[in-house]
């Protein structure tokens, strides 16, 4: 009985040790568990923290939600805290708007310009050390009020004089000096041999380049203008591209003396002609000035009275006219004037044109293209501001904003040839 006694009691206290064991153990795992959810709750609260930051972070130009963006504003995603993973802006057009991301400034940038009337949805990604967040945007770009186009002279493939200005004629107003200024980083002007030049308005609607002296002859000149993204002011956009190679002929120069009645033609500096005219009378003076060729005609019907005098009046005229030479808006040319022949050279009995004898003027007129200078000196008229005939050149260079000229690229050297051990001696 004794033996049997103590065998249960053994028994009895090892069951209490297996007890108490499991109980440790119950309580380990119960620790380790508990540990593991608060690390796990201290993980999710990082993490929750990283995302709020980088939320916070993520920055998306124009902001979300806004309306009536320019056509040409920049479209950027800002990483901030966190590394950008990716970027996508589709426009409703389902055209989605290329650009790329700039790992030293942790920027993406749109390349291009946007869409008018589109609403654009941004998605961006960043990524911080434990975590990232995926947000989206969205805006809606500007409606315009209408578009701008432009012509160009001269045109493609066109050899002029020395004088020539470079034209653009806009189909709206460019009303506001934000909008003049702001279209010249829309054009660009390419020389063979650069030379300094400048643009200047002449009105809202015009716009002239030229070179601050009389172009170089032999100058290659190219010309291109993108209106795309030119914000031309009251809700106006540009649009349209433009471009021109045209090349400068020789220098041809000619001086009408009033006070001669003399004209003296040269090429290059060269004189190689002289002509006695007859210039306006002094009721109708011809217009001093530095003068560029506008155009040229075989023939123009002249009719005074397009200039306020009756034809049937003592001054009045009603005339087919030949080997016209045109330099003034105002219609002043030079032409041949059979009648005033034996004034040409003597006096002054015009209506303001310059007179020549008919050989002498039909030289002229083929010796004549768009842009040679017909300086007139002498008279008492001074040029008139606005005229096409005399208003580029007579304008003071103060008023021309100074441009920036590009040159061409050199053509790049040959490589050397490659000698091949076979080859040499």
């Amino acid at each position: 009985m004794i033996v049997v006694c103590a065998g249960l009691g053994m028994a009895a206290t090892t069951a209490a040790r297996s007890t108490a064991a499991r109980a440790a153990a119950a309580r380990h795992r119960a620790q380790e568990i508990a540990a593991a959810t608060e690390l796990r709750a201290r993980e999710r609260a990082a993490q929750a923290a990283e995302r709020a930051e980088l939320t916070k972070a993520l920055v998306f130009l124009p902001p979300s939600g806004t309306t009536d963006v320019p056509l040409n504003s920049p479209v950027v995603v800002v990483g901030g805290v966190g590394r950008l993973a990716t970027v996508s802006v589709v426009g409703s057009d389902g055209h989605a708007v290329p650009g790329a991301i700039n790992t030293s400034t942790n920027q993406w940038r749109a390349r291009g310009l946007l869409e008018p009337s589109t609403e654009y949805r941004l998605v961006a990604t960043s990524t911080g050390h434990t975590t990232s967040v995926t947000l989206g945007a969205s805006f809606r770009t500007v409606t315009p009020a209408g578009w701008v186009s432009a012509s160009l002279f001269p045109s493609d493939g066109l050899t002029v004089g020395v004088a020539q200005p470079i034209v653009f004629r806009f189909d709206h107003s460019a009303g506001s000096d934000a909008a003049r200024a702001a279209v010249l980083s829309h054009m660009t002007v390419t020389e063979s041999h650069p030379v300094p030049g400048g643009w200047h308005w002449f009105s809202d609607h015009e716009l002239h380049f030229r070179p601050q002296q009389y172009w170089p002859a032999g100058e290659q000149v190219w010309v291109s203008a993108n209106l795309s993204g030119w914000d031309a002011g009251n809700a106006l956009w540009g649009q349209g591209q433009l471009h021109a190679h045209f090349t400068i002929g020789d220098a041809h120069v000619s001086v009408a003396n009033l006070a001669t009645d003399e004209m003296t033609v040269s090429v290059n500096g060269r004189i190689v002609a002289t002509y006695p005219f007859s210039g306006g009378r002094t009721k109708y003076p011809t217009m001093n000035g530095t003068h560029i060729v506008l155009d040229r005609e075989s023939v123009v019907h002249m009719v005074s009275s397009t200039n306020g005098i009756p034809v049937n009046s003592p001054d009045g005229y009603d005339e087919l006219v030949y080997s016209d030479v045109h330099i003034t808006d105002s219609g002043e040319y030079v032409h041949a004037a059979p009648w005033s022949v034996g004034s040409q050279g003597r006096a002054n009995v015009s209506h303001g044109c310059i007179n020549l004898s008919p050989t002498d003027a039909l030289m002229f007129f083929n010796f004549s293209r768009m842009g040679d200078v017909v300086q007139v000196i002498g008279g008492p008229r001074p040029p008139a501001p606005y005229d096409h005939g005399v208003m580029d050149w007579d304008s003071s260079w103060s008023d021309w904003t100074p441009a920036i000229v590009h040159g061409v690229a050199p053509l790049a050297p040959a490589p050397a040839p490659v000698v091949h051990p076979s080859a040499a001696s």
